[in-house]
């Protein structure tokens, strides 16, 4: 689940390296909240391929434990949601823990 977000942290530090070599305490209090979101929103992806893959070898309710259940984070416990409904397609969302 990690690998889009380690890939995504890559790239942007390459780049990053390349636009400003020798960054300034501004510079990394700027890119600083950009590299926080990259890495949040690539583990999200990285969750979302992960679903989609293992949902062929195993049964919807194992799933559900771990993609539903968890510590209940309002955004986050949403998100999920929304997602685990989308891959198994509307009319199945009737999976609850």
């Amino acid at each position: 689940m990690f690998v889009p977000a380690v890939a995504g942290e890559i790239a942007l530090g390459r780049w990053l390296t390349q636009f400003m070599p020798y960054p300034g305490l501004i510079a990394m209090l700027c890119f600083a909240p950009a590299i926080i979101v990259l890495f949040i929103f690539g583990m999200l992806i990285g969750a979302t391929i992960w679903l989609l893959l293992m949902k062929r070898f195993v049964h919807q309710n194992t799933l559900a434990t771990f993609f539903l259940g968890g510590p209940r984070v309002p955004i986050f416990s949403n998100l999920c949601s929304k997602i685990f409904g989308w891959s198994y397609g509307q009319n199945r969302r009737k999976t609850k823990l």
